[in-house]
Order: C-alpha cells, then sequence, then structure tokens
C-alpha cells in the first residue's frame, strides 16, 4: 500500500516527465542551439521570406543550412504551399534541379546575391508577421520543416543563429 506522500511524489514525477515531454516536443528542431551527442544532422537557421513586388508572383526565401555530420549531404529540392513551385537558384540565378551539396562539417548559404528558392506562381497575399513554411528535403537527413517569416523590403533579414560550432 502506498502512502498519501508517495503517491503525491509520483504524480509529481510523472507530471514533470510529461512537461518535460511536451516542452521538447513544441521546440522546432531545426533551430537546436548548438552541437550535443545528438544533435540534429541537419540545422537550419535565419530562414525569411521576401514577399513579392506586385504585380508580380514571385517571392524568395534565404536561409543558412548547417550539416553537423561527417557526410556530404544534399539539398535536393523545397516544398512549399505558398505558391506554385519552388526552385532552387544558386548565384547568378542559375536553377539547381539537381540540388545542392552542403558539405559535411560545413553549411550552404542562401542570401541576397548567394542564391535563394524562388516561390513561383504565389497564392494570396504575403504579408510581413506571416510565415512560410518550407519544406526542405535531404538526400540523407529526409525532410525538414522550417517556419520563415514574411520579412518586408528595407526591414533587415534575421540573422542565422544557432549554428554548430
Amino acid at each position: 500500500m502506498r502512502l498519501p506522500w508517495q503517491a503525491l511524489a509520483a504524480g509529481v514525477a510523472v507530471a514533470a516527465l510529461g512537461a518535460s515531454g511536451l516542452v521538447r516536443g513544441a521546440m522546432p528542431q531545426s533551430s537546436a542551439a548548438g552541437p550535443s551527442a545528438d544533435a540534429a544532422p541537419i540545422v537550419v537557421s535565419g530562414a525569411f521570406v521576401r514577399p513579392p513586388l506586385p504585380p508580380n508572383k514571385t517571392a524568395a526565401a534565404y536561409f543558412t543550412v548547417y550539416n553537423t555530420t561527417g557526410q556530404d549531404d544534399r539539398l535536393l529540392s523545397v516544398e512549399t504551399g505558398a505558391g506554385a513551385d519552388a526552385v532552387l537558384h544558386t548565384s547568378g540565378m542559375t536553377p539547381r534541379p539537381e540540388g545542392v551539396v552542403v558539405p559535411a562539417h560545413g553549411r550552404l548559404v542562401l542570401a541576397v546575391g548567394k542564391g535563394h528558392v524562388m516561390i513561383e506562381g504565389v497564392t494570396g497575399r504575403l504579408e510581413p508577421g506571416q510565415h512560410v513554411t518550407l519544406e526542405l528535403d535531404f538526400a540523407n537527413a529526409g525532410s525538414i520543416d522550417v517556419a520563415a517569416p514574411v520579412v518586408a523590403y528595407g526591414r533587415p533579414a534575421p540573422t542565422p543563429s544557432g549554428a554548430p560550432s
């Protein structure tokens, strides 16, 4: 037979473990704070979307991908429901249908003048403060969902953080 204080202690322990699971489950895995024994193989940081300038229906997404593993990976494609198509471009506006290599212990930077994801045929309006979900598909790491805020032209872009050191 359990004493009342034992039952109370067991209940508190179960509640604490359950709450920690909810908090961990609510944390975006793509924004891990740094390397650890169970670090995500791919970390995506600094993601944002510039909305289309009317009458254009094309937006641009930018982000930095960190590969924490000892093996090259390849960003194969990006998908989003914000437009009809999402095309990965490197510098010089070159489409990359075969994807882009993210080197082992290296990074891929998609920034103004260094590449982007072109979101073509934007559906609806993309307003500052909204978020666009981007699904990044990797050859080894699989799919990673990223919530990228819409940032107006002239406003500062988010700074990549959570970079592995």
